[in-house]
Parts: structure tokens; sequence; C-alpha cells
């Protein structure tokens, strides 16, 4: 076996490669070991997924939709107490649940004294921070170029050959160089970002119930005038991303989403009851 990225033998691998990060709540979506070699693993964690979800959306999203890391921890949730003009955070505790207090560098005694003198029965008011979209930054675009190949690659698995045939087609090379390497000049490839539902959206079908969906991707192939061009879209937190999988240009997805009414492909499979 040889590893999408890199292309070197990897039939020495152990790492289990997450498509979406654990800290993004993915449990199931993996990648068996070999698929991606311990050094590209290695590689992605710290240069890709790291700096995505350390950016300010990326840790405001997670706290403010409770989802731990896989080392169970919540980042701070920010927000202003406004009787005292005092920026708090929000903190996770297993045993207490949500703790509230300043913020690291604000005046803790301000905050306990306007807290102390709030008369009874008067009820105070906490403003908390909601993410906004994610910037389409060099960051962002190396983490969706990152999940959505793997989403592609998660699709042949069961297919017998199909390493040799990921890994030898010579149409995901740009694709593939500019997650392992990047790019000097901190090119963004493009990618398309927008919200498609609620992150606390309830989804129905018979078979499930209610449930929210935290993250789901799918491999959309558009015709072109060559042939065929392959979007892979996917969704956390209810934001939309779609990137080419084949070339750094979008003009196939935007396309595509006129002659759809601009309905996310997300929703077109999502079962509904």
């Amino acid at each position: 076996m040889r590893c999408v990225f890199c292309k070197s033998s990897s039939d020495a691998s152990v790492s289990k490669e997450h498509i979406i990060p654990e800290s993004l709540g993915n449990v199931d979506h993996v990648l068996p070991p070999g698929w991606v070699c311990d050094g590209c693993n290695n590689y992605i964690s710290l240069k890709i997924e790291k700096p995505f979800l350390e950016s300010q959306y990326g840790k405001l999203s997670r706290a403010s939709r409770g989802v731990p890391s896989k080392r169970g921890r919540i980042p701070p949730w920010i927000g202003l107490h406004p009787r005292s003009r005092t920026k708090i955070e929000m903190l996770y505790d297993k045993k207490l649940g949500w703790c509230v207090g300043a913020a690291e560098g604000e005046d803790e005694t301000r905050w306990v004294q306007s807290i102390k003198n709030t008369p009874n029965g008067e009820q105070g008011s906490l403003w908390m921070s909601t993410p906004e979209l994610p910037d389409a930054d060099y960051t962002t675009a190396r983490f969706i170029a990152k999940i959505g190949f793997e989403a592609l690659v998660s699709r042949c698995l069961e297919i017998q050959g199909w390493n040799d045939e990921i890994v030898d087609n010579p149409s995901f090379d740009e694709l593939r160089r500019y997650v392992r390497i990047g790019c000097s000049d901190q090119k963004i490839w493009p990618i398309s970002i927008r919200q498609v539902y609620p992150p606390d959206f309830l989804f129905a079908d018979i078979q499930h119930g209610s449930h929210e969906i935290l993250h789901e991707f799918m491999i959309l192939h558009v015709p072109n005038a060559s042939g065929e061009e392959y979007f892979a879209v996917i969704a956390i937190f209810g934001v939309e991303y779609a990137i080419n999988l084949g070339g750094p240009e979008l003009d196939g997805y935007q396309t595509w989403l006129k002659e759809h009414g601009n309905r996310s492909p997300l929703l077109e499979a999502t079962p509904k009851n």
C-alpha cells in the first residue's frame, strides 16, 4: 500500500486518519492505517488541522457547540458582561458544567463586585460571541482541500486496486501537493463557503427521528465539455464548503448551483420524512 499524499510505501504505518478531525466531533469517518502514512498524518495534524482549529472561528464554533477535542477539552467561550463591562469566558467542567468568570487579563474584582451588587430579583445578562463564517484564507483552503481529497479516497476503500488508482492518478497531483507541501506565496485554492442550515438544526427521517448533523460530505460529479469535474462538498456545523478536486476553479460548481436553485447538493441527498 502507498500513501495517497506522498505516494511512499505505507505498509508499516499504524495511524488512522480522521477525514474530519476528532476535535470537530468526528469518530466515524476514518481512513484505515496505510492510506495516509504516519509521516503525512502527523504533518496534517500539526500544519493543516491545528491552525484551523485554533483560529478564531475554529475555537468559537467548537465552544458554542460544546464539542470537545480528542482530549476532552472544550475551548473557552468568550463574551461580555455589560453591567461591569468585563470580558468574560465560559469554561466547561465535566463535574460542574459551564462555569463563568472574568477572562484572562480582565479585572476579576470588578466582575465579582458587580455580581454581588446586583439587586435581588434583577436578572443580569451576558453577551456571547457567535461564530460567523470562516475566512476563505490559506488556512481554510488547505484544511478543506485535505478533507475533500480524503472524502474522495473514502469512497474507494472497498474497491480492489483503487489505492494504486488514486495514488497514480495525475489529475489529483496539484491538490495533493497543495495539501502536503503548500505554497510559499500562500496561494488560496478557491473554495465556496456558505451557511446552508443552522448549526443546531434538527433533521428528521423515519429511521433516526429528529437528529443533528455535525458534519457530512459527498462527491459531486459535474459534467463539462471535456468530461466531468469532481467537487467535494462538505458541511461542518451547517457551513457548506465546496472545492474542485481537479483544479483551482469553481465555475462548474457555481453553474450547478444556479441550475438547482442554489440548493446545496447535501440537502438534495439528505433523507427527509
